[in-house]
């Protein structure tokens, strides 16, 4: 739950969410335009989503993160793993990796990703976002200097609550670790902790830990917990 908490002059400065997404390419830190690419903003429910989903980083496996590519850029915009795991969990409509595989890798295709998104009041994005040959995770050091661009779209988003997918999204928003199996445990029990985020001018957020649910990461266990956290939200709100 957000804090009430006011904002101070040393907190960084809001900009709204095209401003925001307009500055990702003037990165100097990386070498993601040189490389023949470009950085990936989040997208998705812009207004106060219900779940704001925070990945690592995206690399060169995605298409929209391509020079030339000439629609919007979208996390895991080339992963339909993903899209079908967040459907299994009953985050996203359950056609939705049918009509994915019925478009193929074309524009509209991702439009309709971000539309789902937005509809289903999900936020997407990374906590790094310069984009990644795919062989290595960033460096700490580069997670770390991320971090004031993650807290301005947070603010600038505000998400009633946020799952970080994989130690390294979650470290970084709380400054705590955990067991991911321990979690795991909880959800199988039938609930999910949520962590208090870092300050975020003036507010924290509540984080909840998840498997990455891809590549590296543990399919299965990112299902049921993402599974778990849907169930659970829904029956807070009912109460």
């Amino acid at each position: 739950m957000q804090s009430s908490q006011s904002r101070t002059q040393t907190d960084p400065p809001i900009l709204d969410l095209d401003q925001f997404n307009a500055q990702l390419d003037t990165c100097v830190a990386c070498a993601t335009l040189a490389r023949g690419y470009r950085h990936v903003p989040g997208g998705g429910c812009e207004v106060q989503p219900d779940l704001m989903l925070i990945f690592i980083n995206p690399t060169v496996g995605n298409m929209s993160a391509h020079a030339d590519w000439p629609g919007v850029r979208f996390p895991f915009a080339s992963k339909p793993k993903l899209w079908h795991i967040l459907a299994d969990a009953g985050w996203v409509r359950a056609d939705l990796p049918a009509r994915i595989a019925e478009l193929g890798p074309v524009p509209n295709m991702v439009r309709m990703l971000v539309d789902e998104a937005r509809q289903q009041r999900v936020y997407l994005t990374n906590a790094v976002k310069c984009v990644d040959d795919g062989s290595q995770l960033p460096s700490a050091e580069r997670v770390a200097a991320a971090w004031p661009q993650l807290q301005a779209e947070i603010a600038l988003v505000q998400p009633r609550h946020v799952v970080a997918l994989g130690l390294i999204p979650f470290r970084v928003l709380t400054g705590q670790s955990v067991r991911l199996a321990d979690e795991l445990w909880a959800a199988q029990h039938g609930a999910l902790t949520a962590y208090p985020s870092r300050p975020i001018v003036g507010n924290t957020y509540p984080v909840f830990p998840c498997y990455f649910p891809t590549g590296r990461g543990n399919p299965v266990a990112a299902t049921t917990m993402l599974r778990v956290l849907r169930q659970q939200l829904q029956a807070e709100a009912a109460r």
